[in-house]
């Protein structure tokens, strides 16, 4: 299995091809594509009256030394700091809406790992994976560009989160742990 470093890597080439300069036409920042209510979750954006708009209208924390989309975004080491704790932040939101209990079922013939629970989430948050989950996989949940939930839960699968669940072993009569008696 992959590491969480391994994930934050792919998980940045998804989102912006890895350019910690990037913004989009709907002005989520840097190479994790990071949107006002995320960065107000991790303490760098004040909150204002509409945290889904992303015009940081609130004003920046100071945390970590960044003070403006632009320090933001000029600083490697702070976006790949602030993903380490967004993926750790992420996993409280699924384990506390009780959707950690799916990690490696099948649902909507598509296995849910922890890291592709992480990657549904960071792209449409944690109500969009539990509608994927109440819906069996037929909810048809895509981000503003038509970038499908499924998607990211199929190519972000497979990588190792140490804080998350681990995959159970089914144990065998073969590798010598089942019961042949």
């Amino acid at each position: 299995m992959q590491t969480l470093n391994a994930f934050l890597v792919a998980l940045r080439m998804m989102e912006s091809g890895g350019d910690y300069q990037a913004v989009n036409s709907l002005n989520f920042l840097g190479a994790y594509q990071f949107g006002e209510a995320a960065l107000t979750d991790l303490g760098y954006v004040r909150l204002d009256s509409d945290a889904l708009d992303n015009n940081y209208s609130g004003g920046w924390t100071g945390k970590n030394g960044i003070d403006s989309a632009k320090e933001f975004l000029a600083s490697k080491k702070v976006q790949d700091k602030a993903a380490e704790a967004w993926v750790k932040l992420m996993w409280h939101y699924i384990e506390s809406e009780n959707m950690g209990r799916y990690a490696y079922s099948e649902v909507g013939g598509v296995e849910l790992t922890p890291s592709g629970m992480l990657g549904a989430t960071h792209l449409l948050g944690t109500y969009a994976l539990k509608e994927f989950i109440r819906s069996d996989g037929t909810a048809d949940l895509r981000d503003p560009y038509g970038m499908p939930l499924v998607s990211y839960i199929d190519r972000l699968a497979g990588y190792d989160i140490p804080f998350a669940p681990k995959p159970r072993r089914v144990a065998s009569a073969s590798d010598g742990s089942g019961d042949d008696s």
